[in-house]
């Protein structure tokens, strides 16, 4: 299954605001997983904002291709060659320091949600951060305008998409004993939130 929609200019329009986020977070990372890496704008971008960090790419089975082709039409030689990553099945064995991912928890359904979190708690360093980007809900809280016609446009395509109340995340990072740390505002009402494995 997809893991990314392939809005390029989106990409390109927010990696900098995205980056200028993380960058306290991953500043110290010596390798980082990107899970739904789409065209890799943002793989690329890391290039410029974390030149010592290994960046692997990765995208759903069915996208591989796609990622692969950007890659090779950029002719990009600092980045490793790109996984095929299906989320509920068999991760790279890492560790990692962080995993990675713009706008993925929203298309994906609830099965692959927890196959996100439960993989990345298995492949991340302890201390390991996983970073998620894009827009959320909060339990009992009425959804901005926008992120509340964008929920109802994913369901009325897919009914197992949908935006995801970051209180349920929160559920299944505590699973692979993942704490939230961090939770800050981006532009457009979305959110990039920060969960630290526990060293257990």
């Amino acid at each position: 299954m997809s893991v990314q929609i392939g809005d390029n200019s989106a990409a390109e329009r927010n990696k900098r605001p995205i980056f200028d986020a993380l960058l306290p977070w991953l500043r110290d990372t010596r390798c980082v997983l990107e899970v739904g890496a789409g065209d890799a704008t943002h793989a690329r971008y890391a290039r410029q904002r974390l030149p010592e960090t290994v960046w692997q790419t990765s995208e759903a089975p069915g996208h591989h291709r796609r990622l692969v082709a950007a890659l090779a039409d950029r002719q990009e030689r600092h980045l490793p060659a790109p996984l095929a990553l299906d989320v509920r099945g068999r991760w790279p064995d890492g560790p990692f320091d962080a995993v990675y991912g713009a706008n993925v928890a929203h298309i994906m359904d609830w099965v692959a949600v927890e196959a996100l979190f439960a993989g990345a708690a298995r492949t991340l360093a302890p201390a390991g951060l996983l970073c998620l980007y894009g827009p959320f809900l909060r339990a009992g809280v009425a959804p901005e305008p926008g992120n509340a016609a964008f929920d109802a446009a994913l369901r009325a395509r897919d009914p197992a998409m949908g935006l995801r109340e970051i209180e349920a995340l929160d559920t299944l990072a505590a699973r692979g004993a993942l704490t939230r740390v961090d939770d800050i505002a981006m532009p457009s009402d979305n959110r990039l939130l920060v969960w630290r494995k526990r060293d257990v």
